[in-house]
């Protein structure tokens, strides 16, 4: 697991996409710890390797095949641990690893979930959050994003922002990176996020 660690009274859990602990990841990681949390990211895969962005379908099918979805009750795990120790906990996570971070969403002991681009979000849309959440979507995605935003916004405690860009927007080592959408994310973001500071 990747920690940075200061003594902050609220801990972040990055969860990441497919690729593994990627560049991005790591400076994702780096990025709130300077931000003023304790961040922790776990390794989704089973496996310490990172794809590359052109293993794509490779990284899918490995996660779908080892850890898949149900590594949410990892994720669980460490929620009601970090609880232990901090005041809030939070999730925060990208394609896959907010998909992951969805199924937390039921967690007595979770404050609050950012997820990004979790397109497979629409297969567990039976629940009911009860922490805050921040959900984010790409417009330029492989599903019928505003349909599913549609069922979202039916649900207690959700935020749902739409940005039109591709999928993977926010990775500035992606071919889909977009400075302006992701400043116009991390503005909103940083307003959500002010009631955990």
């Amino acid at each position: 697991m990747i920690k940075y660690i200061k003594n902050s009274e609220t801990a972040i859990i990055v969860l990441h996409e497919i690729y593994g602990r990627n560049d991005f990841i790591k400076d994702v990681c780096a990025e709130y710890f300077e931000e003023g949390f304790d961040v922790y990211c776990p390794n989704l895969l089973a496996t310490h390797k990172t794809f590359s962005y052109e293993e794509t379908e490779e990284a899918y099918s490995y996660f779908i095949n080892g850890s898949g979805f149900d590594v949410y009750s990892d994720i669980l795990c460490l929620i009601q641990k970090l609880k232990e120790h901090y005041k809030k906990v939070i999730v925060l996570g990208f394609s896959i690893g907010a998909t992951v971070a969805w199924r937390c969403c039921e967690s007595a002991y979770c404050d609050g979930i950012i997820a990004c681009y979790g397109s497979r979000i629409r297969d567990y849309l039976n629940l009911k959050p009860k922490c805050q959440m921040f959900l984010m979507f790409a417009e330029q995605d492989s599903f019928d994003v505003n349909s599913i935003c549609e069922q979202l916004l039916q649900k207690p405690n959700l935020e749902i922002m739409r940005i039109n860009a591709q999928h993977g927007f926010l990775d500035k080592y992606s071919k889909y990176y977009n400075p302006e959408k992701t400043k116009v994310f991390k503005e909103q973001r940083e307003i959500w996020l002010n009631h955990y500071k």
